[in-house]
């Protein structure tokens, strides 16, 4: 195993909507074995580097290619339904990325539950401190879940896409 290999580690209960407003929960790929991050839309700096690996790491190989992807969101209100749209296309994401989204209370039981603590940060634009900007601190963990619908490894940044790929396929041939 490359990532860290979970054990008794239960996921999170959860139903929130995708960017087409279709309900994704808990259950929805029982059964598949899928990936599970954390990203916002507007992020400039470490979404698009793992947004990149996940990319790489499916595209390996036939075995891979399809494997579903939840991005749940750290924004909840930046995360628009047009601004998640506009992050898949801008990404070339197919349909087997969902990117999920509710309210800040349904998200933060989920966030615990995956030990993420986003935070929102005030940037100062130096034109105007009337335009003022945000940022969300969080780490950017990618989850690999069993086709029991349990964590099973989790890989942290740096993320390496052959390190993904290898443990994605050893998962799902357990």
């Amino acid at each position: 195993m490359y990532g860290t290999a979970l054990n008794d580690h239960d996921g999170s209960r959860f139903s929130l909507l995708d960017e087409n407003a279709v309900e994704v929960t808990d259950q929805t790929y029982m059964g598949q074995v899928h990936l599970i991050t954390f990203l916002f839309t507007n992020c400039t700096s470490l979404c698009p580097l793992v947004t990149a690996s996940i990319k790489q790491s499916l595209e390996r190989s036939e075995d891979t290619r399809n494997t579903p992807v939840l991005i749940i969101s750290v924004d909840p209100k930046g995360d628009t339904i047009e601004s998640r749209k506009a992050f898949k296309n801008r990404w070339g994401l197919s349909s087997n990325w969902r990117y999920l989204n509710g309210n800040k209370e349904e998200l933060n039981t989920i966030w615990k539950s995956f030990y993420l603590n986003p935070q929102e940060a005030a940037i100062e634009s130096l034109n105007s401190q009337m335009n003022r900007k945000y940022d969300i601190i969080h780490s950017s963990p990618v989850y690999i879940v069993d086709d029991e619908g349990r964590p099973a490894v989790v890989h942290t940044n740096p993320i390496d896409p052959d390190h993904l790929h290898e443990d994605l396929i050893r998962i799902s041939k357990r």
